[in-house]
Order: structure tokens, then C-alpha cells, then sequence
């Protein structure tokens, strides 16, 4: 838990925070969260198609249901590759953060370039792993530069303090809203 959360999700008006911890931690981290992705992703491709999963061959199971070691492929390759994604990006942003001594959107550009890497070797074409390489690259890049918020404000401190700011300890009525109330006494206490 990080300072100034409430509990353990946040609240509403927490604001992401930064990733910390070491280089192990944080690519464990992230290939967990991968994995996670990839076993939530190959349930819902499944589940999508009604058409029984099984094994290539002949007579290999029970025609019209589903095979237990094909419904376990079809979950563990996309479990796998994200988790790799995951865990590349977060090897290389951190070793390169460690290597450069910054932290900044370079790091997590040269982390997308990874990740982008092994997303695209999944085609086993190296021109697909080199460009998914460097779109991902410059698309963690401008997401790693525009920080949290989804506009990029120059003034973040003003842009924070007008959507999460504390209203004035007392209220003051508009002249307007004063008039109505003396106009309509039976809404006074409103």
C-alpha cells in the first residue's frame, strides 16, 4: 500500500502510483499479471466458440466433447506469451533504469520495445517482432510521458486540485439562489 490510499484498491480520487521495487519483484510482478491476462483472455476464447476443444488424431477421446489436455494448450499459450510480454517489459524498463540512472519515458520505451519483441515473435516473422517492437516502444513511450492523467496538463498540481479539491469550509450563496429563496419561503431549508 502506498502513502496517502485509503485502502488496499484506493479510492476514486487516488491517482495511480508509481511502480517501485527491484528488478526481480517487479518482473515476477508483472509476469503474474500476464498470466493472469493470458488465462482470463483463453477463457473467453473458449468460451466463445461453442464447438468442443479437442486433440488432433485419431480415435483421441469422445467425439462431440472436450478434451482436458486441448482445453489446457489452448489456455497455457496465451497465458505464456503474456506473461513473457509482461515480464520482457519489465526486465528491460527496469534494467534500463538501472543501466541510464533515470527515471524517465525512456525507460519505458525501451520496456515496450521488449515487450512489442515478444509479442510480435509470436508470428515467427522477424520484420512483425521488429515492428510490433518499435510501435509498442513509442506507444509506452507517449503513455509513459503523458503520466497518469489522461490529458497532458503543464500544470498538473492546478488540473489535480479542480477535480480532487476540497470545498470551502463554508458555502456562500450566489445572490441569485438568495433572491429564489426569498421569493419561495416554503423552499428556504433546501
Amino acid at each position: 500500500m502506498t502513502a496517502g490510499e485509503k485502502n488496499f484498491w484506493g479510492e476514486p480520487n487516488d491517482r495511480p502510483s508509481k511502480v517501485e521495487g527491484s528488478c526481480i519483484t517487479r518482473t515476477l510482478n508483472a509476469s503474474g499479471v500476464g498470466a493472469a491476462a493470458g488465462t482470463f483472455f483463453a477463457a473467453c476464447q473458449l468460451a466463445w466458440y461453442p464447438d468442443p476443444v479437442q486433440t488432433a488424431g485419431r480415435f483421441v477421446g469422445k467425439a462431440g466433447f472436450s478434451d482436458r489436455k486441448a482445453i489446457m494448450r489452448a489456455i497455457a499459450r496465451p497465458a505464456f506469451w503474456m506473461s513473457a510480454a509482461g515480464a520482457a517489459f519489465a526486465a528491460a524498463e527496469c534494467s534500463a533504469e538501472a543501466a541510464r540512472g533515470k527515471q524517465d519515458s525512456f525507460n519505458a520505451s525501451i520496456g515496450g520495445m521488449a515487450g512489442g519483441f515478444v509479442m510480435g515473435a509470436i508470428s515467427k516473422k522477424p520484420g512483425v517482432a521488429v515492428s510490433s517492437g518499435l510501435a509498442m516502444g513509442l506507444f509506452m513511450f507517449a503513455l509513459d510521458m503523458t503520466g497518469p492523467s489522461t490529458v497532458w496538463e503543464g500544470n498538473q498540481e492546478v488540473l489535480t486540485n479542480k477535480m480532487y479539491g476540497n470545498l470551502p469550509k463554508t458555502h456562500v450563496e450566489s445572490e441569485a439562489l438568495s433572491n429564489l429563496k426569498e421569493k419561495y419561503p416554503k423552499f428556504q431549508n433546501l
